[in-house]
């Protein structure tokens, strides 16, 4: 008969052989548990450090923050004036901005229309933490309303790929 000892140690290395998600793959999943609506791909943008590209089967109804055109200005959409269109047209980019204060991360979320259809890009700003120390690129509380200004420019930076991909679609 083995002893309890046997069993303990054994148990121990079978259970540190059970594969767990990797800290990136626990990063992409809570990024999508942030986004505000239902997305059925979410793919990191190779090359490019909290980049993600997005698709969803129709089209997501959610009004933006902000419209962005194909130049890459951006303007308020939700004014004291009623908004001028319900639907996303296709010339325009929506973009909506998630703050999650507990993990410290700033999402901006670009949205485009094609055959009413709904894909995009998700621009992650993550602050550094235990958790996600290899994927924090800033080191600064991107979630502090203090810094909005740097977070700001911070997105203006990141959001290329929305632009030229807008540029490349109403071509």
């Amino acid at each position: 008969m083995k002893s309890p000892i046997f069993y303990i140690l054994a148990f121990a290395l079978c259970s540190c052989a059970v594969q767990r998600a990797t800290t990136s793959e626990e990063f992409v999943r809570d990024v999508q548990k942030d986004i505000p609506f239902k997305v059925t791909g979410l793919k990191a943008v190779s090359n490019h450090d909290n980049t993600y590209s997005f698709h969803s089967d129709g089209y997501i109804s959610l009004l933006p923050d902000y419209e962005v055109d194909s130049e890459g200005a951006s303007m308020i959409y939700q004014t004291t004036f009623a908004p001028t269109h319900h639907t996303q047209p296709s010339n325009v980019i929506w973009r909506n901005i998630v703050i999650n204060k507990r993990d410290k991360r700033v999402l901006c979320i670009d949205r485009l229309v094609k055959d009413n259809r709904t894909f995009g890009y998700v621009y992650v700003l993550q602050s550094e933490t235990a958790r996600y120390s290899d994927s924090g690129t800033f080191h600064w509380d991107v979630s502090n309303p203090k810094l909005l200004l740097n977070v700001s420019d911070a997105i203006e930076g990141m959001s290329e790929f929305s632009v030229v991909t807008l540029n490349a679609l109403t071509k």
